[in-house]
């Protein structure tokens, strides 16, 4: 029984890091969407945290009057701190869909 549990353990932590496996085609997409923004250091945290847990939220998905609600309840769950909380919000309300 001890056997059987630690191989399921095993399947499961297996199968969650298949999920993020690189996929050449998605990576290619990703890279195309980016390369249509400004480099900045927003830009530049936002690649690294704000698809760990979701995918990607586009900022021109949201008006930049919707953004700041949802970096302040984001920003806690990615542990950003306080410069690049800012750092994304100006990112995010930089290239964000008109109002």
């Amino acid at each position: 029984m001890k056997t059987l549990l630690q191989l399921s353990v095993i399947a499961v932590l297996l199968w969650g890091c298949s999920k993020g496996a690189a996929n050449p085609d998605k990576a290619a997409a990703t890279e195309a969407a980016f390369s249509k923004y400004p480099d900045s250091e927003g830009k530049t945290v936002y690649r690294q945290n704000c698809n760990k847990c979701h995918g990607y939220k586009w900022p021109e998905t949201r008006t930049a009057e919707k953004w700041p609600g949802i970096i302040d309840r984001m920003a806690r769950k990615a542990k950003l701190n306080d410069d690049q909380k800012a750092a994304v919000l100006d990112f995010v309300k930089t290239n964000a869909k008109a109002s």
